[in-house]
C-alpha cells in the first residue's frame, strides 16, 4: 500500500513502516493494543513525501489506516465508555483538564473519532457533549451542584461546588449602633430588619435571622474569646449559614484604632468564622459628620476594606466567593465625605428611615444572590 503526501515536483520514498511500528506508536498515544481487534495481516506501508513532514497529518494519515484495517472499537454514543471527544471529567469539569487516559479527542478504549463519551465532554461535570454526542453521563453544566466549567454558571443550589441545597438559611448579623437599627423610627425599618424580611418572603423553606449588634461596639468587641455579647464567638455558636459584620467604624476611630489594626481584627473576626464553618460578608465604615481628616480615613478604611473583603471562602466551593463586601460609604456620602443630608438622622452620625433603606438595598443585592445559591428561593 504506497501513500503519498502531494507537496511538489519530485517524489522520493521516506520511510517504510510495518504494522507492528504503527501499533507501538499508537500505544504511545494512549491508544490500547489495537483496541482489542486482531492485527490486520502484515502489509508494507511506503510513505512517499516529496515537501517538509507535518507529523500530526502523518499520525492522522495512519489513524485512518488503522481505522480501514478494522479497529473502529466503540463509536460511544452519550453512555458509552468508549467514546471519544473528553471522557469522563472532561476539560473544565469535575476531574480534571483533560480525559483519564488521554487527551480531549481520545477516549479511553475508543476509537480517536469516536463521537459523544462517558461523561460528556467539556463544559461542567457530566458536560455538554463531545463532537456529534449527545449530552454524557452527569448531565449539563447545570447539574445539580456541580462545579462550574471554564465560564459555565454554578450547578443548580450551589454556588460552584458540590455541596447540596440546604433545607434551611439562617442569617447572624454582628456590629455597632447602626447594624443595630439606631436613628430608625423603628426597629422594623432598620436596614436589617429590611434585609431579613425580604429574604424571609423570597426562600421557600425555612429562614432565620439574629441581629446580635450592639451601640457602641468596636471592633474588640467582636473578636474570638472577647466574652462580650455579640462577639464572633456568639455568633458562631448559632450555627448560621451566613455571618454579616457591620461596624461603621468611628468608634475605633475615637478609640484611636490604626487602618491596619481595624482590618487585622477583622480579619481575625472572618477567620474564627472560617474555622467554624461559616462565611463572612463585611459591609463598610460609613460616612459621619466628623472633621475633615475623619471623614478622609473612615473613607480610606471603606476602601481598604474593598480590597481586604472582596471575595471571601464559602463552604461549598474550593475557590474564592465574590462579591461578599457591601459597599456602603459612597452611597450614602455627601460630597465633603459626612453624611448626605437626605439619609441623616440630625446627629451627624446615624441614619434616618431613608438612609437605612439605602443600606438595603446596596446589602440585597450583594446578600440575596448568595442565599439563594443555597437555598430555593422563590
Amino acid at each position: 500500500m504506497v501513500a503519498d503526501v502531494p507537496r511538489g515536483p519530485g517524489s522520493q520514498p521516506l520511510v517504510a513502516l510495518e504494522p507492528d511500528l504503527v501499533l507501538a506508536r499508537f500505544a504511545s498515544l494512549g491508544v490500547p493494543s489495537f483496541c482489542g481487534m486482531a492485527k490486520p495481516q502484515p502489509r508494507r506501508i511506503d510513505l512517499r513525501v516529496t515537501g517538509p513532514i507535518r507529523w500530526g497529518c502523518v499520525w492522522q494519515f495512519l489513524a485512518s489506516v488503522a481505522l480501514a484495517a478494522g479497529c473502529s472499537g466503540g463509536k460511544g454514543d452519550a453512555s458509552g465508555s468508549g467514546g471519544a471527544g473528553a471522557s469522563s471529567g472532561g476539560r473544565g469539569g469535575s476531574g480534571g483538564q483533560t480525559s483519564s487516559g488521554g487527551a480531549s479527542g481520545e477516549g479511553s478504549g475508543g476509537a480517536m473519532m469516536a463521537p459523544g463519551g462517558s461523561g460528556g465532554a467539556a463544559d461542567g461535570s457530566g458536560g455538554v457533549p463531545a463532537s456529534g454526542g449527545r449530552s454524557g453521563t452527569g448531565g449539563t453544566p447545570d447539574a445539580s451542584g456541580g462545579a462550574p466549567a471554564s465560564g459555565g454558571r454554578p450547578g443548580t443550589g450551589a454556588a460552584g461546588g458540590g455541596s447540596p441545597m440546604l433545607t434551611s438559611f439562617k442569617l447572624t448579623v454582628i456590629g455597632s449602633s447602626t447594624a443595630a437599627g439606631e436613628g430608625a423610627s423603628s426597629s422594623a425599618k432598620s436596614w436589617v430588619a429590611l434585609l431579613a424580611r425580604s429574604l424571609d418572603d423570597a426562600v421557600v423553606p425555612t429562614f432565620n435571622s439574629s441581629n446580635l449588634a450592639v451601640g457602641g461596639y468596636t471592633t474588640v468587641e467582636l473578636l474570638p474569646g472577647s466574652t462580650a455579647d455579640g462577639s464572633i464567638d456568639d455568633a458562631i455558636s448559632g450555627r448560621p449559614n451566613l455571618i454579616l459584620v457591620s461596624l461603621a467604624g468611628s468608634n475605633d476611630l475615637s478609640a484611636g484604632t490604626s487602618q491596619a489594626t481595624f482590618l487585622s481584627r477583622l480579619t481575625s473576626v472572618r477567620d474564627a468564622a472560617q474555622t467554624a464553618g461559616a462565611p463572612v460578608f463585611f459591609v463598610s465604615t460609613a460616612p459621619k459628620d466628623l472633621s475633615d481628616s475623619e471623614r478622609r480615613e473612615l473613607r480610606d478604611w471603606a476602601t481598604a476594606m474593598s480590597t481586604t473583603f472582596a471575595t471571601c471562602w464559602v463552604p461549598e466551593r474550593a475557590m474564592a466567593y465574590g462579591p461578599c463586601f457591601i459597599d456602603i460609604f459612597a452611597p450614602l456620602a455627601n460630597a465633603s465625605l459626612g453624611v448626605a443630608s437626605a439619609y441623616g438622622a440630625g446627629d451627624g452620625i446615624h441614619l434616618n428611615d431613608a438612609g437605612h433603606a439605602r443600606i438595603f438595598e446596596v446589602a440585597e443585592a450583594i446578600v440575596k444572590p448568595y442565599v439563594c445559591s443555597r437555598v430555593a428561593c422563590r
